[in-house]
């Protein structure tokens, strides 16, 4: 069959070129809408609840909150664990699920199970969030934001509305979110002695501002042959629309303004941002689980520049950027890539000694790797640090069908035959090793594809690249090298048959035969040695140690600290950590 294969191939080149031209280029399409990323997508099988009650005591959120909605979720199925994190108005509960957990339909049970709960929380707390919990849903972007003609609320007004709806605009952005800034807000300040010279009480005026100041919807009214449809606008458009809310007291109405002080201000300040020491208001970009990285961040940094030129008042200062180290990852994966594609090539010219033979062999290196592009397309995978790994360490792998064919044909032409008939006997005698040596490597590394719990999910995509990548190299092997070296090799000028082996290898190699104990003694000695350094000696971790040039640093309070004290606890640490001279 192989000799079939290989003979079909030799005599019909036109047929198996036209084959891989079409898988190159299905290849390098592919390889163009790749999303490339830093990690491959990870299903991490958890959730999170989230319910606020502003100004609520940690044990209050404990008690009333916590408690009843973690026996709400205690009885869905599949929970492995579940941890919760009260803090002053705020109640947190992450829900682990067993792996392989349908997230779907747990996160719509969680939601269920919330729902159902709400009547026993208490009615002034704010609506649930259960939410998702995706690894790769950190921000990706941080700029801030500054101007000096701009105020504090108006410039946190230009983020929340220019910049979060022309960014969330783009392709792959999948939300912006404000850090630090202020709320704008309009203060009505009661006085306590005005409300009781007119007879009026707070919770009147609180009714009247609910009820007058709104825009309800009226119904619809026929007005000839036409509807139209009818609306009630009541809302205040200025704040002296709002000063003449009237307020109905004692059988007469008064004027909000004769009982209050109404002005145009900011929300109270429960947190605050800083660039280098100097208030700001920042913002952070967040991407679509699908999306790539380096693309997404091209068109945000397309965006910013065309809003900075449109609103030169404000300038737009980029603080971090996580996609530089992905950036830069791919990069010299690569550079590693085709350096590695270089030495094999350059490894083979110096053991065949022939160019065009080193030719043959060096093409089947990216005759297999750019149609693997396809597949990993057709499978969901991207451009990240596992896969590129996968395919820049196959890379010694995928010349080796190609080497054993060439060489063996190489050497038949060596010996006077024509490059046709010993690409025709070549390929024939070497084919079931190629094809046993190919099947081989298959089933070391597809079951690593399989392998359970998160690091699976990472060695999914590892595996299946590196099997799929050394079955292309088999098809080349078979259907691309032999008519290759049919039509592009040279025939011999001085036939003469090949030189056995000689020099060092061959008495080191006559020495362990002679010493088979000997060196089968030194050989266990040297694989216990490795594994004794592998157990005791070798850290180990989830992932290796990385350095991307940044840190966070998270600081906590005292319990009742307030904003001000936090802000100048930040101050102290940003005078540290500018003193540094990195």
């Amino acid at each position: 069959m192989n000799f079939r294969i290989s003979a079909w191939a030799i005599r019909n080149p036109i047929p198996v070129a036209l084959m891989f031209i079409a898988l190159t280029i299905a290849g390098l399409v592919a390889y163009g809408k790749l999303p490339i990323k830093h990690f491959p997508n990870i299903a991490f099988p958890a959730a999170n609840v989230l319910v606020t009650q502003n100004g609520a005591a940690p044990s209050e959120m404990e008690n009333q909150i916590t408690r009843p909605v973690e026996n709400a979720i205690a009885g869905i199925t599949n929970v492995k664990h579940v941890q919760s994190t009260v803090t002053l108005g705020a109640s947190s509960t992450f829900i682990e699920f067993e792996l392989g957990t349908d997230m779907q339909k747990a996160t719509d049970e969680v939601r269920t199970a919330v729902d159902r709960v709400r009547q026993e929380l208490p009615p002034s707390i704010d609506a649930p969030r259960v939410n998702r919990v995706d690894i790769d849903s950190a921000p990706i972007l941080t700029y801030a934001v500054s101007s000096r003609t701009l105020s504090v609320v108006d410039l946190s007004w230009f983020v929340d509305d220019t910049v979060a709806r022309t960014l969330q605009a783009e392709k792959g952005v999948a939300q912006v979110g404000r850090v630090g800034g202020e709320d704008r807000e309009i203060n009505v300040i009661l006085d306590a002695d005005r409300m009781a010279g007119f007879g009026v009480t707070a919770p009147q005026v609180n009714d009247a501002l609910r009820q007058f100041n709104a825009d309800e919807p009226g119904g619809r009214a026929s007005v000839g042959a036409q509807e139209q449809t009818v609306r009630v606008l009541g809302s205040a458009l200025t704040v002296a629309d709002l000063r003449n809310t009237t307020i109905p007291a004692a059988g007469r109405f008064v004027r909000l303004s004769d009982v209050a002080q109404i002005g145009d201000g900011s929300a109270e300040q429960r947190g605050f941002a800083r660039l280098n020491g100097q208030p700001t208001v920042a913002f952070q970009v967040n991407k679509t689980k699908e999306s790539s990285d380096v693309a997404v961040e091209a068109r945000v940094k397309l965006a910013v520049e065309k809003l900075a030129k449109a609103h030169p008042e404000v300038q737009i200062t980029p603080v971090v950027s996580t996609v530089e180290e992905t950036r830069q990852s791919f990069t010299a994966t690569v550079h590693v890539l085709l350096e590695g594609m270089a030495l094999a090539s350059l490894v083979v010219l110096l053991f065949l000694r022939d160019w065009r033979a080193t030719a043959i062999t060096a093409f089947a290196m990216p005759l297999s790797l750019i149609p693997t592009f396809a597949c990993m397309a057709l499978f969901g995978f991207s451009l990240n640090v596992v896969t590129l790994l996968a395919l820049t360490l196959v890379i010694g792998i995928l010349v080796d069908d190609a080497i054993v064919e060439i060489e063996n044909i190489q050497k038949r032409i060596e010996s006077g035959q024509t490059p046709y008939r010993a690409s025709l006997i070549g390929a024939d005698s070497i084919g079931l090793a190629v094809v046993a040596t190919t099947s081989t490597i298959v089933a070391v590394f597809l079951p690593v594809s399989f392998m359970p719990g998160i690091p699976g999910q990472f060695f999914k995509e590892f595996g299946l690249t590196v099997s799929v990548a050394v079955l292309f190299s088999l098809l080349v092997a078979r259907f691309a090298t032999p008519p290759m070296a049919a039509y592009f090799l040279k025939p011999s000028h001085n036939p003469k048959p090949r030189k056995p082996l000689g020099g060092f290898y061959k008495k080191s190699l006559d020495w362990a035969l002679a010493h088979k104990w000997l060196s089968a003694l030194f050989g266990g000695a040297i694989f216990i040695g490795s594994l004794a350094v592998m157990i005791v000696v070798l850290p180990k971790g989830f992932q290796p140690i990385g350095d991307p040039g940044y840190f966070y640093l998270q600081m906590e309070g005292p319990p009742g600290v307030t904003r001000d004290g936090m802000d100048r606890a930040v101050r102290q640490v940003t005078i540290l950590l500018r003193h540094q001279p990195d």
